[in-house]
Order: structure tokens, then sequence, then C-alpha cells
């Protein structure tokens, strides 16, 4: 019975500080403002914007620019990540009209998002949103476990997903590979953005 308690009393803690890692709308605006910047100077850094502390990465792909922003967290026992992925094609990038449409759009969606995690991570109930998720045992130089998540709507709208990962490996955890299809651009490239821009 005693076991019990203090298992209970772990899974309590572990989930109320798993609370404070799902500010799904917090690493949205980080994305945000990276399109800001992208259709300001045409250049991708490869740093978070001011008043961004999360870490940020950007890929280039046929469908337009997708922007990804994680944090990690210790928690007991392990980690907590949680990243946001969201899309904006090149033609929103180059236009003042578009990109603060276009940015409207990632911040509603992730909105959403945001809530059907804390949902599934109270109730185990995704609302009005798409959920995959995963569990990996790790055996040899790091063991432990790994639980990932992936959220998601499912109505044929902008690329906005949600990754929440979490383990108990002690080794630092590697940035959210999943949300990638390609290579993450290096600092100091030049996008191609030439379109015809409509401000």
């Amino acid at each position: 019975m005693r076991c019990c308690r203090m298992l209970m009393t772990v899974v309590l803690l572990f989930l109320g500080h798993s609370a404070s890692a799902q500010d799904v709308t917090g690493l949205a605006d980080c994305t945000t403002k990276v399109f800001r910047e992208l259709g300001r100077t045409g250049k991708w850094t490869g740093k978070a914007p001011a008043g961004c502390s999360a870490k940020v990465a950007l890929e280039k792909r046929p469908s337009g620019i997708f922007v990804t922003a994680w944090v990690i967290e210790n928690a007991d026992g392990g980690w907590i990540r949680t990243a946001f992925s969201g899309a904006m094609d090149s033609g929103e990038i180059v236009s003042k009209k578009r990109l603060a449409k276009a940015s409207r759009d990632i911040m509603t969606r992730a909105g959403q998002l945001e809530r059907c995690l804390k949902s599934i991570n109270s109730v185990n109930d995704p609302l009005g949103c798409r959920d995959r998720a995963n569990k990996s045992y790790l055996v040899g130089e790091e063991s432990g476990t790994e639980n990932k998540r992936l959220v998601w709507l499912e109505d044929e709208g902008r690329h906005t997903v949600v990754e929440y990962a979490f383990g108990t490996t002690s080794a630092t955890p590697t940035p959210p590979v999943d949300l990638f299809n390609g290579e993450p651009l290096p600092p100091g490239v030049l996008l191609n953005l030439h379109l015809r821009d409509d401000r």
C-alpha cells in the first residue's frame, strides 16, 4: 500500500511538471517570429528570435518553409520535450498581409492543439485532434524509456503539428527529428523567396 502511494506521488509530481511543458502557443509564436524575420531579410540566421527561449530549426520543402520550435525541460527521473512545427509558403512570407493572416492561422491552430494535448495528458481524450503515440525501450550505454506523441488537426488545413515526448534516459534528448522530412537548413542560408510581393 505504501509502495502504491509513493508511486502515485511520483506520477502526480510528473504530471504537475508536465503541465508547464505544454506551452504550444508560446512555441507557435516563436515560429511566426521566424517567418516575419524571413520575410524581412530573406535569410535564415539559425538563431531563435528575440523574446523566444525555444530552440528553432528551419527546413525548406517543395510545399513551403517549415519552422520547428522546441523546449526540453528536466523532470523527475528524466526529461520532457515539447515541439511545434508550422509551415508557410513563400508567397505568404513575402507579403505583409498574407504573412499576418498566416500567422493568425498558425496561432489559432496552435491553440486548438494545445487544448487537445492538455486533454490527452489529463484524461486521454484528443478532443477534435488526431494523435499517434509510441514508446521505445533503450538498453545499452543509455537505458530507459522514451514516449513520443504526435498531435495534429485532420482538416486538410495548414501544416501544424505538436510532438510531446518524455523519457527516463539520462542523455540529453535529441531535437524532434520526427517533425523533419529532411535536413534542417544551416545558419546563413539565403532563401529564394522571389515571388510577387503584394505588400
